[in-house]
């Protein structure tokens, strides 16, 4: 059927044909008269369906209908597969940056402890802070006010700051000696 028709007609192709086969189309009304006029039949006889035919049309109709729903289905599936693995991929990376987040924070937390136990090393009173200087000015202060030097005595508690602030430079050199030679030990 499929050459013979071809042959007398040359507007179909093979594919138009393969889907009148299957059942997928229907021809128009002009290729139906080309069919009824080849097959020298009426239109009534080409277009009739016996009932064997009908049960035959009807279970291939059901069977593609199922067919298209076990392929839609399927397309459903693939899309859910690929929704869960790009979700499994964006959570793996996400559990990847938390760790990457984690490690840097565990590394400034242990650089903020050494930072501390240095600064609580820095407060540490070295030899000079921890001379009792403005104690002593107090005495010297009587001292040189019982001895006549009243108007200028008061000039030496403006030495207490002068002291506290040379008292830091020099332990704050000796803490950097100290700490030099502790890093060049452990070298």
């Amino acid at each position: 059927m499929t050459c013979a028709f071809q042959r007398q007609s040359n507007k179909l192709n093979q594919r138009t044909v393969s889907k009148w086969e299957r059942a997928e189309s229907s021809p128009d009304t002009e290729n139906l008269i080309a069919l009824a006029r080849l097959y020298g039949v009426s239109l009534d006889e080409l277009l009739r369906v016996d009932e064997e035919i009908e049960d035959d049309v009807a279970f291939e109709r059901a069977e593609r209908s199922s067919e298209v729903c076990v392929e839609e289905e399927l397309g459903a599936q693939r899309a859910r597969a690929e929704q869960a693995t790009q979700a499994a991929t964006a959570a793996a990376e996400a559990s990847r940056a938390a760790a990457e987040a984690a490690q840097a924070a565990t590394r400034a937390s242990e650089r903020v402890a050494q930072a501390a136990k240095g600064a609580g090393r820095g407060h540490a009173k070295g030899a000079w802070r921890s001379f009792p200087y403005g104690i002593l000015m107090i005495p010297l202060w009587f001292v040189l006010t019982i001895m006549g030097a009243a108007p200028f005595s008061f000039l030496v508690f403006f030495t207490i700051p002068l002291y506290r602030w040379i008292a830091n430079i020099m332990d704050a050199a000796e803490q950097r000696e100290r700490l030099h030679g502790e890093d060049e030990g452990r070298r």
